[in-house]
């Protein structure tokens, strides 16, 4: 599309420089090129003499047996506009950070074509983020939609958090939510347009209305009936009924045709091994009680197939005696002190909260920021007994899903180490009994890793009942000069270590050197 542009160029100088592609959609049923392009906001509509002119010269470029159409669109910069595009670029390209993102913490300023985003989170989420990368892929998503210039800015969201929290106090019920995925759409066959978000087939088991699915289709039927009633008494009308299928299962399907839509339909029927399909319509008990679905709209997508669903892993019922008595598969480990003198000292004395009670202190990796659809890949936890660090407790967590490639760059956990790991259910049975009778704690965990904790652990009929002390609060409460208060700031600003950071274990290790730090009595 770069010719394109340089012989609009040569043509016409600088008439048209205005403008920008947006969109190119061929129609293979129809053979219709549709061509879009966007045009500034501060600029003159389109003249009919301008539209024409540059249809002529696009049909001269392509030379196509077919007919082509050219659209212009306004690129519009309000800001709830940019606003609304900023969120959808979110939910497409980072699903993990769309329980944070709302059009409440994204600012938008336009000056001319120049646009400067503001986006607030709480500095935990910051401190996760690649900043760099999603910001520059944030721009280029941005660009393709308007006309302008952007800018992005991350900053922190300031959120008074609470001082201490019982666990049972933030016990996150289970929910069960529609699983979708994404598809992307190609044309618009019948009706009007469809949200590009399927279910899975694998979920509908009883009726349901306004349902989305998308597959593959097959075994294509044209049959004809009478309308018995009515105005229209006598006249003769078709349906068409097919199978539908994605990777989870198998819908049976029924489409009442208007006259103007046969065409399509048949086109449809005769393509339907090389064509994905996205579908509208309500699922119905049929024949024999047998769901049936009756569609309402059609929409040619992209052909990605829907991962396949994992089945639930097996229920505990929350059997204590067998949680207590199952054996152990992560077998926690001495942790040598003598480090740990010279670290703090032999007659460092420390608070109540330290020498009365014993205290794990963990921290999870995970696939990532939502416990609703994210998994725990790592789990590391040291134990403090007495104002020392007496255990470790860690293992990798086997996965149900792959591991996104962005996740493994930022925790280097691969899906090879995940790969032989013990199973959630294992981990989570074993981490339970390893804190009971325990304070439980860990840096920033009751906005992040609580949540995940009694999130897998509901799974199992588990629930984590400790008194939660986050190290996080402890260390705003401080007032350190750190700068700021993520993990890596305060452990440099306490002069203590953190080695490879964003693993669970050594994150763990190192908060626990913080509380411990944090508690001192001061002479």
């Amino acid at each position: 599309m770069e010719e394109l542009f340089k012989k609009l160029e040569q043509r016409f100088g600088e008439k048209y420089s205005r403008f920008k592609l947006f969109d190119v959609v061929y129609d293979t049923l129809n053979s219709v090129c549709t061509i879009c392009f966007l045009y500034p906001q501060n600029s003159e509509d389109i003249s009919n003499e301008e539209r024409a002119e540059i249809l002529g010269f696009i049909k001269e470029f392509f030379a196509l047996n077919g007919e082509i159409k050219i659209k212009f669109k306004k690129s519009f910069l309000d800001e709830p506009l940019v606003k609304k595009e900023v969120k959808n670029y979110f939910e497409e390209c980072h699903k993990g950070l769309t329980p944070y993102i709302n059009l409440d913490n994204i600012s938008s300023k336009t000056v001319e074509l120049n646009v400067e985003i503001v986006i607030k989170l709480n500095d935990d989420i910051l401190s996760m983020l690649d900043e760099s990368a999603i910001r520059q892929k944030l721009i280029a998503y941005l660009q393709r939609k308007f006309i302008a210039s952007f800018e992005v800015d991350f900053q922190e969201n300031q959120t008074k958090l609470p001082e201490t929290i019982e666990a049972e106090d933030i016990f996150v019920a289970q929910k069960n939510p529609t699983k979708r995925y994404n598809v992307d759409i190609i044309k618009k066959a019948i009706g009007n347009d469809i949200v590009p978000k399927p279910e899975y087939i694998f979920d509908i088991k009883t009726p349901k209305t306004s349902v989305i699915l998308a597959g593959k289709t097959s075994d294509w039927a044209k049959k004809a009936f009478t309308i018995k009633k009515g105005k229209r008494k006598g006249e003769e009308k078709h349906f068409y009924k097919f199978n539908l299928k994605d990777s989870t299962g198998i819908m049976e399907c029924i489409y009442f045709c208007g006259k103007t839509n046969e065409k399509i339909m048949d086109s449809l029927a005769e393509n339907c091994s090389q064509l994905m399909l996205l579908f509208v319509g309500d699922v119905e008990k049929g024949l024999n009680d047998k769901l049936c679905y009756k569609i309402r709209k059609i929409s040619l997508c992209s052909p990605v197939e829907a991962p396949k669903i994992q089945e639930p892993e097996e229920q505990i019922d929350n059997n204590i005696e067998y949680i207590k008595n199952k054996k152990p598969v992560v077998i926690p480990e001495p942790i040598e002190t003598s480090s740990q003198d010279s670290l703090f000292g032999e007659r460092a004395k420390y608070n109540d909260l330290i020498m009365s009670n014993e205290i794990v202190v963990f921290d999870l990796e995970t696939t990532g920021l939502d416990p609703e659809h994210c998994e725990i890949t790592e789990i590391g936890a040291v134990k403090i007994v007495n104002g020392q660090i007496k255990e470790m407790f860690a293992s990798f967590v086997r996965t149900q899903n792959p591991i996104p490639e962005e996740i493994t760059k930022f925790t280097h956990i691969t899906n090879e180490m995940v790969a032989n790991a013990p199973s959630l259910r294992d981990v989570i049975i074993d981490f339970y009994n390893y804190t009971r009778g325990c304070i439980i704690s860990g840096y920033n965990i009751i906005g992040f890793d609580m949540k995940f904790i009694q999130k897998a652990a509901a799974k199992f009929g588990i629930k984590f009942d400790n008194q939660v002390v986050d190290a996080f609060i402890i260390a705003r409460q401080s007032h350190i000069k750190a700068g700021n208060y993520k993990l890596g700031s305060v452990v440099k600003a306490l002069g203590l270590t953190l080695v490879d950071a964003h693993r669970a274990y050594n994150d763990a290790q190192a908060t626990a050197q913080v509380l411990l730090e944090l508690s001192k009595l001061k002479k």
